[in-house]
């Protein structure tokens, strides 16, 4: 194998370390592979940085100084599977050129993090699906006993080993993020010892990193400190992943996601009310929410009715209070459950942060007639809607009813009605109307001495048809 430069005394030194003399030079062109891999991880993540990113340049680094890519010729296969760009640093699928796009169009974090977590998966599943794991394995076998191939074997079950549902989160059936959460989760529970193994190993190789340096490397490429110093930043970056598991975790419970003629709220339209009224746009608008664009603004009318919206996002992450902004970009999702009932989740791209309402959608059997009903989980809320048609042919969903813990309560003087009315060239324009009608006393206290508006606040959204 030819190297350029050739390779360095000291590099055959280290590589006699882990492999015999016949074997060096192999060692120590993928020993270079692997930090310039490093390097050109840590340059992409420099300019398109993400919270799940911290464990690529983890990786990145603490394969290169382990040398776990130098001893394995698979692992160095598995390592060039997996970096997120090409040997000149540009996005190397298609994958990573939206997560790209998504920092040049201005998308929140979260939308961002989604797109990397897309990427990633995917790449992890392709390394599956071309052998390169079971290769691994039966190459693991082939040096039972040797320390280095140990270490490469704890390190594959701490990554690859604890990733079962990566297929599942590309395919629909589960949230990207309750993926990665469950690798977590099963790494501390069942991959605990070969965690620490692992940990150990890398803190060893810092150590001696550290005290003695490692072999000469040619001048674009890191040396081990500064391997070892990239590990020590990774490390103190952990802290980042905890929101993306804390978000894995609140929606592993949400349902497959429904695509194309699935994601429709029409069978639940046709238990409670004659579909056959609603006008042609309208009815198409909720047979297929994901063939929409939308956008949304919103308008709070009383400085009370924002500092509510501004806490019920704040503490318990549903909402949008951010009125200064306008025509946000906005999505319907919907995640279908095995009882058949609809998670239903609308998503404000705020600038840097993601907004969402969250909720469930059932229709159940109250007082004999069958009814629209909207569950908030985390809060114990459920709403039970009056859906009606409309004049023009849209649709009016107006809370009639609360349930708080299962305890029915009247709405009273709070009316809550969301519109969806056609507007021109097949657009469509909801309307979340949140108002005060008070009369007698109450009135009185509400609007004269308290001086709050009948009209606090409402959403509006306008979905336009996606150009085909």
């Amino acid at each position: 194998m030819l190297l350029n430069p050739r390779a360095h005394p000291s590099e055959l030194i280290d590589a006699a370390r882990f492999v015999s003399a016949d074997l060096a030079t192999g060692f120590v062109a993928r020993s270079r592979r692997a930090r310039d891999r490093s390097a050109r991880i840590s340059s992409f993540y420099g300019r398109y940085p993400s919270r799940m990113a911290v464990l690529h340049r983890l990786a990145g680094a603490g394969i290169a100084l382990m040398r776990f890519a130098a001893v394995s010729e698979v692992f160095d296969l598995i390592g060039d599977a997996l970096v997120p760009v090409d040997d000149d640093g540009r996005p190397r699928n298609a994958a990573w050129r939206a997560y790209v796009e998504a920092f040049e169009q201005g998308l929140p974090a979260d939308v961002r993090e989604e797109r990397w977590l897309s990427a990633h998966l995917a790449d992890m599943e392709r390394a599956k699906a071309d052998g390169l794991v079971d290769r691994f394995e039966r190459d693991r076998l082939a040096n039972q006993g040797d320390p280095s191939w140990a270490a490469l074997a704890d390190h594959m079950a701490v990554t690859l080993g604890s990733r079962v549902h990566d297929a599942e989160a590309l395919a629909g059936d589960l949230a990207l993020e309750t993926a990665i959460a469950a690798s977590f989760s099963r790494t501390l529970r069942v991959q605990l010892g070969a965690l620490v193994a692992l940990v150990a190993g890398h803190v060893r190789a810092a150590v001696r990193a550290v005290l003695f340096g490692g072999p000469w490397v040619p001048a674009h490429l890191p040396s081990d400190r500064r391997l070892v110093w990239a590990l020590v930043v990774c490390t103190a970056q952990l802290v980042l992943l905890t929101r993306v598991w804390r978000l894995g975790i609140r929606r592993s419970a949400r349902g497959a996601e429904t695509r194309g003629s699935d994601a429709s709220l029409v069978p639940s339209l046709d238990q409670v009310l004659d579909t056959a009224q609603i006008h042609p746009s309208v009815h198409r608008f909720f047979a297929a929410m994901g063939d929409f664009d939308l956008t949304a603004s919103v308008r709070l009318r009383h400085r009370m009715t924002g500092a509510v919206a501004w806490l019920a996002t704040l503490l318990v992450g549903q909402g949008m209070y951010e009125e200064h902004l306008d025509e946000v970009p906005a999505r319907f999702r919907l995640f279908r459950r095995d009882d058949g009932s609809m998670h239903f989740v609308r998503e404000f791209w705020c600038e840097e942060a993601v907004r969402v309402f969250d909720s469930d959608f059932v229709v159940r059997q109250i007082d004999g007639s069958p009814a629209i009903v909207e569950v908030f989980q985390d809060l114990g809320v459920a709403a039970r809607m009056r859906t009606t048609v409309t004049p023009s042919g849209g649709v009016a969903m107006q809370v009639v009813g609360l349930f708080v813990r299962g305890l029915a309560l009247p709405v009273g003087p709070i009316e809550v009605c969301f519109r969806t009315e056609p507007d021109a060239d097949g657009a469509l324009v909801v309307t979340g109307d949140l108002r005060l009608r008070a009369g007698g006393f109450a009135g009185f206290v509400l609007h004269r001495l308290l001086r709050l508006p009948e009209a606090l606040g409402d959403i509006r959204y306008l979905a336009r048809p996606r150009a085909i």
